[in-house]
């Protein structure tokens, strides 16, 4: 699956496409639902494509999102609403129906692991051939106080507004907005149709963590697991992945948790490539980083962030610092494994197989849910 080029460029809506959107509802529609149809609209142009010309055509949205609770601002206004534009299946539909699309329109809900659970789903859908193109991401708005103060009451936040991933002072995350869309392909269909790509999804993996100490404890063992599923699947040598974009919300005890998960598949993932095929690597060779410590925890969208920080660094060939992360926790230790926290900016070296011919640089990408679903996604860069 190919990644084309993500939101970038702004547009509006053709002439007669006006009239899609009436006045009245134009003023009701909430923030979350307004910032995926710009965001949707963006990334299908900066692909290069003009969004009226995909009319008709079977061009999929899978986003994730929710009820943001903006319902409760109608109410408190006195504002009647019809209800039509709260709940989170009418934000796709919405603009499935602006476009004329006739692929799927999803939302998707998995809590924290949503929107790279949306990528997954698409690209299985490309896979499969239920769709030729399709628009994958995620949105989140915190227009009220309600789950702010159910979080701070769980003594999940951080109390000075950081997420220290991987810090011996994480004490939590910090809650963030924001919206991520991406154009997924067919790797081969983009390149006979001549398309910028940024970047390749090699493979992908969902799974659940079944039972754990509790209904939102991870457990490291499924995390394990997903991990090799994916990289099985993407058929690389896992010597020549070098970064991890890590789920790393800012725990004391979360972030040694997915530590190990990384350490026990990639351990399980050498023992099953060890023999002359293999790329020899001593030492450190792997980063891991997380971007929640630059924006914060974007929840519904917090996976997409992570594969377009990935996307960003590929372009650019720098692997950027987590920020933070000083004094590393006590709890994560990574002697004798291919890991490392990046913690300076630094050059993303291409890697080289036995022979020494250069290969792709090549990322993860994880993201889980608090209610246990978790998912994975493997990048390559495209040459």
């Amino acid at each position: 699956m190919t990644v084309l080029p993500k939101e970038i460029c702004s547009g509006c809506a053709p002439s007669d496409r006006q009239s899609s959107i009436s006045p009245r509802e134009a003023e009701l529609i909430e923030p979350q639902k307004r910032l995926l149809m710009s965001h949707v609209w963006k990334a299908i142009e900066d692909a290069g494509y003009a969004p009226g010309s995909l009319a008709g055509s079977n061009t999929a949205l899978f986003i994730g999102t929710a009820d943001s609770g903006y319902a409760n601002l109608y109410a408190q206004a006195g504002v009647k609403s019809d209800g039509s534009g709260t709940p989170a299946s009418m934000g796709p539909a919405r603009m499935s129906y602006f476009l004329d699309l006739h692929g799927p329109s999803e939302p998707v809900e998995t809590a924290c692991s949503s929107s790279l659970v949306a990528i997954h789903r698409g690209a299985a859908a490309l896979r499969e051939g239920v769709t030729d193109l399709c628009v994958v991401g995620g949105v989140q708005t915190i227009p009220t106080e309600h789950k702010h103060i159910s979080f701070s009451q769980g003594g999940v936040l951080s109390l000075d507004g950081r997420c220290k991933t991987f810090s011996a002072h994480a004490n939590g995350y910090v809650r963030a907005e924001g919206v991520g869309m991406l154009v997924l392909k067919r790797l081969s269909d983009a390149q006979r149709d001549g398309d910028a790509i940024y970047g390749v999804i090699l493979a992908s993996a969902e799974n659940h963590g079944g039972r754990a100490n509790s209904l939102t404890s991870p457990n490291p063992r499924a995390q394990a697991e997903l991990l090799v599923s994916a990289y099985r699947r993407a058929g690389v040598d896992p010597r020549s992945v070098s970064y991890i974009e890590a789920h790393g919300t800012g725990t004391i005890l979360g972030d040694p948790i997915e530590i190990n998960g990384l350490k026990s598949a990639f351990r399980q993932l050498y023992a099953e490539t060890e023999d002359s095929t293999s790329m020899a690597v001593e030492g450190a060779h792997c980063g891991l980083g997380s971007v929640k410590t630059n924006i914060g925890h974007a929840e519904l969208a917090a996976g997409v962030a992570g594969v377009i920080k990935v996307l960003l660094q590929m372009q650019h060939g720098v692997l950027v610092r987590s920020l933070h992360a000083e004094e590393l926790n006590p709890h994560i230790d990574l002697a004798g494994t291919p890991f490392d926290i990046v913690r300076e900016n630094r050059p993303w070296s291409t890697p080289c197989d036995r022979d020494g011919t250069p290969a792709p640089r090549r990322a993860g990408v994880s993201s889980f849910g608090v209610g246990g679903v978790n998912a994975h996604v493997v990048l390559e860069e495209c040459q």
